[in-house]
């Protein structure tokens, strides 16, 4: 990850619209991008004094939305190339993201209620240390009601994860370390219809690897493990 340029900074000077009882917190640094930050409705936060709320990037274009009630955001993004897309529609979502990395992309769309979701390091609801994305994808789509996600990549590179989900109650616990050797490595193609599944994937060690899973059903626990520790 390249060090970024600093050419302005903005304390809060970014396009918002906010209602009701939502709180705004935000330092940005950054050489170029577009934030705008959308809040209607209930108690909606992005990330208030103390905690985690800061962009620190190059080439960002962030667009957050939160329509709902009880959601909140604590994120702290660090460049260099992200273009930053979280929508939220439904009541009591809490979303932690700790990214850090290069050349990457993030966007989600979620759809329901008490969705939770955390982006870092070890993929531990607790862990606050900020993930090494490298120069990944990230997709999630989820239509449905009280899902986990948990999320850790710890040192990996060339990351992709694609997740789409339709159900309730699904947990997903995605880990990927190690720095792959080549133009691509860790891949996660999940696919998922149905209530109450829990999906682990586990992805380490320096030699690509793709986990593409379609899974259709409920109260299904699937373990897939990729790298030295397994095939």
């Amino acid at each position: 990850m390249k060090n970024s340029t600093l050419l302005f900074v903005i304390l809060l000077g970014f396009a918002t619209t906010a209602f009701g009882q939502n709180a705004i917190y935000l330092d940005q640094i950054s050489t170029s991008g577009t934030t705008t930050i959308t809040q209607s409705g209930g108690t909606n936060r992005i990330g208030s004094s103390g905690t985690p709320s800061t962009i620190t990037g190059d080439s960002g274009t962030f667009d957050i939305k939160q329509i709902g009630n009880g959601n909140h955001i604590d994120f702290a993004l660090t460049g260099d190339t992200f273009q930053f897309k979280l929508w939220n529609t439904g009541d009591a979502n809490v979303q932690k993201l700790y990214l850090t990395g290069a050349n990457n992309q993030f966007s989600t769309v979620n759809t329901g209620n008490s969705n939770t979701m955390t982006f870092n390091s070890d993929g531990t609801s607790s862990g606050t240390t900020a993930a090494t994305t490298g120069n990944g994808t990230f997709n999630f789509d989820v239509t449905g009601n009280s899902n986990s996600f948990l999320i850790g990549v710890a040192g990996g590179a060339y990351n992709n994860l694609d997740y789409t989900v339709q159900g309730n109650s699904n947990i997903f616990l995605a880990k990927q370390s190690g720095t792959v050797a080549g133009a691509d490595g860790h891949s996660q193609i999940v696919t998922v219809s149905g209530s109450s599944n829990n999906v682990s994937i586990t992805q380490s060690g320096t030699a690509k690897q793709t986990a593409v899973m379609n899974l259709t059903g409920s109260s299904n626990t699937v373990t897939v493990t990729q790298g030295p520790g397994g095939p």
